[in-house]
């Protein structure tokens, strides 16, 4: 394709009348519209031109946008284009992840906003025409040595004419790619943030069962109090119990305050996390007991054992949210409704290393899915289950955190095992 042809966009949509609204919008921007009313049409011509973007709707009969993009870019003629993400749906967690999964760089939400569009548009028809010249560039190189091939004699003038030629691509090549890293970067906080909001809400939530608790028996002793009926084991029922709901609450709110600090922390910089000393043993104890109002709604017990002499100089926030992610996966994931489970969390120390069992009695996993079980935005329950971030946030916390490695054992019928091994003393954590 020239460099003076116009670049073309593809828009996607079964609504004649939202294709003429994208038409409009970007009027401006000089380019060549090219127009599908569904995914069978928009594969037709997908292999036809040189598209720089598409515009997907989701929400289409017959082929969604989402099919009709992985389709799109799982073929090789045309896995390069970027595709952005257009529906009247309301902004919402699952289909974003979706969407990126699908392949898309960007999610839109309808009433659109043409100047929001127009812009993102611009930016796509820029690294498009950027891509242009790298491939002319490319093109310009391939022609440059074959001419020195046939010209030796004139070797030298034309080696000093096409060397800065062959600069002049690097340096573009390299701001592009420079662009396009930023980029990445900027995607993946993006995907980091969104998690947030499902890594949060088991601390808060157990500080609201716990706070509600609380509330619950302040009333009741209140009442026995107005009406002259309190009694002494009232009192001592009341001050036993209040210490401990206490404790939950402030021992939930200071893991959700530390979990928002280890995420700024990793969105800057990994190792400037904050480490302290902590028994390993007594330190996980306090953990799933700042989540045993969620562990007993769930009729579930947790046993934690081991060598109570273990310590270590790491970063707490990160134990406290690989056992809090894998109980709550386990509650999630392991047991039907109303089902009664046992969890085991053993400790031990293994040639100057920690030897970390975790265990369920649950349900247990087919083959195919213990080998997923790590991966990013994978999850057997995107409805009413998470995000499946929950254990890819544990494999970079026992890899990169604890310097360590994890791995995964499971057998339908027969529960689920984690193993962790890490290092007691390791150079990141001095």
């Amino acid at each position: 394709m020239s460099l003076d042809t116009l670049p073309k966009i593809l828009i996607v949509d079964d609504e004649p009348n939202n294709l003429r609204v994208y038409e409009r919008t970007l009027a401006s921007l000089n380019v060549d519209i090219v127009k599908a009313l569904s995914g069978q049409q928009a594969l037709a011509v997908a292999h036809k031109h040189d598209f720089a973007l598409i515009l997907m709707d989701v929400q289409m009969p017959c082929m969604d946008g989402f099919e009709t993009a992985s389709l799109i870019l799982d073929h090789p003629k045309t896995s390069h284009i970027p595709v952005i993400f257009i529906t009247a749906f309301a902004r919402d967690e699952t289909f974003e992840f979706k969407g990126y999964a699908s392949g898309a760089v960007d999610y839109l939400v309808k009433p659109i906003n043409e100047d929001v569009v127009r812009s993102k548009v611009a930016v796509f028809l820029e690294l498009h025409k950027e891509k242009q010249q790298l491939d002319h560039a490319c093109k310009v190189r391939a022609k440059a040595e074959a001419e020195l091939r046939v010209h030796k004699e004139h070797l030298e003038e034309l080696v000093k004419e096409r060397t800065q030629e062959l600069q002049d691509s690097i340096e573009s090549l390299m701001a592009t790619q420079n662009q396009l890293v930023e980029s990445e970067k900027m995607a993946s906080l993006g995907r980091l943030v969104a998690g947030v909001a499902h890594e949060l809400n088991t601390p808060i939530g157990i500080s609201i069962t716990g706070a509600s608790f609380l509330q619950e028996k302040l009333q009741q002793l209140k009442h026995n109090f107005e009406i002259g009926e309190i009694r002494r084991r009232d009192l001592a029922d009341f001050v036993e119990c209040a210490p401990q709901s206490v404790d939950i609450i402030l021992t939930n709110l200071d893991r959700a305050a530390e979990q928002i600090t280890n995420f700024k922390l990793v969105a800057v910089d990994q190792t400037s996390e904050r480490k302290r000393n902590v028994n390993l043993v007594s330190y996980i104890k306090k953990v799933i007991n700042s989540l045993s109002p969620a562990i007993n709604e769930a009729h579930h017990t947790v046993e934690v054992t081991g060598d109570e002499s273990i310590k270590l100089h790491t970063i707490a926030g990160g134990i406290s949210q690989i056992i809090t992610n894998m109980v709550m996966n386990s509650i999630v994931h392991a047991y039907q409704e109303g089902e009664q489970g046992k969890i085991q969390i053993t400790v031990k120390e293994n040639n100057n290393n920690v030897l970390l069992t975790y265990a369920d009695d649950g349900l247990g996993m087919e083959e195919s899915v213990s080998q997923m079980v790590f991966e990013p935005f994978f999850t057997t329950q995107r409805g009413p289950g998470g995000s499946g971030l929950g254990m890819y946030i544990v494999y970079n916390l026992v890899n990169q955190s604890l310097a360590g490695k994890i791995t995964c054992k499971s057998e339908p019928g027969q529960g689920t095992e984690f193993i962790l091994e890490f290092p007691i003393h390791h150079k990141d954590a001095e």
